[in-house]
């Protein structure tokens, strides 16, 4: 489930790159159209129950959806102010801190590869960064690095009230995100393309892709469904090369190839040990 929903969210990048538009517009429309989409989606689902689902959410529906806004409003921070590549590989480092926070919160022990693979990370994580230290790509980096925090605990807070459907909350953080983009005066004066990129995003690959998200750490361990995001970290900056040609430097590449490596090497030693214990 989390491959499907990171593989549908890989080009969520590359539309904000070519729709061309200051941050809170691109956050007002980024909140705005899930909404409706994620709304009718949950009508179709629980019909006439809808409203006793969000009051089942209670405190966590509610934090969640504080957390939901909070990655909106740090994902287009970095976008605008860093690379494609920058962003998505620091967003790569959710897994780091949903194991910690999975230990800490959830007492969930991650496997020895795991760790391994996190402390990978964070070399790679750091490589990849150093060409932006002490430069003003470096806000976009920490805005990055901050999206990956709060991505990693919506994740465990869904593991952690597994028994309660939090997908209703991507559409109370969605409405978070429009109130708080409204509040700064978004233009809303969009030409035909600038339409069409942000309903593209807005009504198509944020809703599918974060409702997908959203339930998938209730099936497994937070970290390991974090260690799918690093997909994304290989796909957003494809689609921007291939389409815009925006070039990752060499520090992203090469930190870029260690994560993508030691990912799958962990994916090959997970399948096996599963097998094996079959």
């Amino acid at each position: 489930m989390a491959l499907v929903g990171v593989f549908v969210l890989s080009p969520d990048s590359l539309m904000i790159r070519l729709a061309g538009l200051d941050d809170d517009t691109v956050l007002f429309f980024r909140g705005l159209f899930p909404i409706f989409a994620i709304g009718l989606f949950l009508l179709l689902f629980y019909r006439g129950d809808l409203p006793r689902a969000l009051l089942r959410m209670g405190w966590a529906g509610l934090l969640n959806g504080v957390f939901f806004a909070c990655v909106n409003l740090t994902f287009i921070g970095a976008i605008q102010r860093t690379t494609v590549a920058n962003t998505l590989l620091f967003l790569s480092s959710a897994p780091v801190f949903a194991a910690l926070l999975s230990l800490l919160v959830l007492r969930e022990n991650q496997r020895p590869t795991t760790w391994l693979i996190i402390g990978l990370s964070m070399l790679s994580i750091f490589i990849i960064g150093y060409g932006s230290y002490g430069s003003d790509g470096l806000v976009g980096d920490l805005l990055a690095l901050g999206c990956a925090v709060f991505t990693a605990c919506s994740a465990v807070l869904v593991r952690l009230r597994k028994e309660i459907d939090l997908v209703p909350s991507v559409m109370l953080g969605s409405l978070f995100t429009a109130l708080f983009a409204l509040s700064r005066d978004p233009s809303l004066s969009l030409t035909g393309s600038q339409w069409l990129y942000m309903a593209i995003m807005g009504l198509l690959l944020v809703p599918f892709a974060f409702i997908v998200l959203t339930i998938a750490p209730r099936f497994a361990n937070s970290a390991e469904v974090q260690l799918v995001y690093l997909l994304e970290s290989v796909l957003g900056p494809l689609w921007v090369w291939l389409v815009i040609s925006e070039t990752p430097s060499a520090n992203t590449l090469v930190g870029g190839s260690m994560l993508l490596a030691s990912v799958v090497w962990f994916a090959r030693h997970t399948l096996r040990e599963e097998t094996i214990r079959d």
